[in-house]
């Protein structure tokens, strides 16, 4: 006989009626997984909060009831799938708040994440208000190692136009085969419609921002901003003049939100 089994053997007719509560403020996320968890335990499940449900301390996202074991498990194994996504989910509002409408906020990190839990977190994302692509048109993206392969920007975006002329070309630019600048240039020449400048520095994003209008392109291309951005360093991204700013580990590797599963009644 296990060890739970021997300890909740006196319990066996009982049935223990208990919800999770939310520990601190924040959105809830992971209600996919959650359901899917709960499929699997002999829970009676009375109430599942929705996904995006807003949250104080002590809101409570879930209420059932079940044999001790079960409740026991159902500690171990459902607070694990709701803590990690509502604390993304959290994350990504805070940027959408901060952003007042005032350039779009996408995060795609979750391409960097495990398998296994890229689903929740796309949703954590989504459900949080932020996109997950540069663009919500048809695009070609050529990120660094295609620059790299093709021996620079240029060639890069040409190659790309000459697959559909019309369709958007979205390319990184790290000033790694030329400075920032003359790679911008160059990228719009063949043709780009976004410059992602990846390098993080303020100084490339208003050098650009600034060429562009000066210049007189800057209405042909959307300018987008990465690298390691906090949410306190965003109003400085958006005064700037970027479009479109990459968030990547300040939202992906947000904390996991606090979630407490308690009993209520035996």
């Amino acid at each position: 006989m296990e060890l739970r089994e021997f300890l909740f053997l006196p319990l066996k007719e009982q049935t223990f009626t208990f919800s999770i509560r939310a520990k601190e403020a924040g959105l809830f996320s992971g209600v996919n997984s959650l359901k899917q968890m709960l499929s699997n335990l002999s829970l009676h499940v009375d109430w599942v909060a929705p996904e995006g449900h807003s949250l104080v301390n002590g809101t409570v996202v879930l209420t059932g009831s079940g044999e001790a074991e079960q409740v026991a498990k159902a500690e171990e194994m459902l607070l694990g799938l709701i803590g990690k996504p509502s604390g993304v989910a959290t994350a990504a509002a805070e940027f959408i708040r901060k952003s007042q409408g005032r350039i779009k906020v996408v995060c795609g990190a979750w391409k960097k994440v495990a398998p296994e839990v890229r689903a929740a977190l796309r949703q954590a994302i989504a459900t949080g208000g932020a996109g997950m692509r540069i663009t919500d048109v048809p695009f070609i993206y050529l990120d660094k190692n295609y620059v790299r392969m093709f021996g620079g920007v240029g060639a890069a975006v040409s190659r790309a136009k000459a697959f559909e002329e019309e369709r958007l070309v979205a390319v990184q630019l790290k000033g790694e085969t030329k400075p920032i600048l003359e790679e911008a240039v160059e990228a719009v020449r063949a043709g780009a419609g976004i410059l992602m400048i990846d390098t993080g520095e303020l100084d490339d994003l208003h050098a650009v921002t600034k060429a562009s209008e000066s210049g007189g392109w800057r209405d042909e291309v959307q300018i987008a901003f990465a690298g390691g951005l906090t949410l306190d360093e965003l109003p400085k991204v958006i005064d700037a003049g970027a479009d479109v700013v990459d968030v990547g580990r300040s939202i992906i590797d947000a904390p996991m939100l606090d979630f407490s599963l308690d009993i209520i009644k035996g």
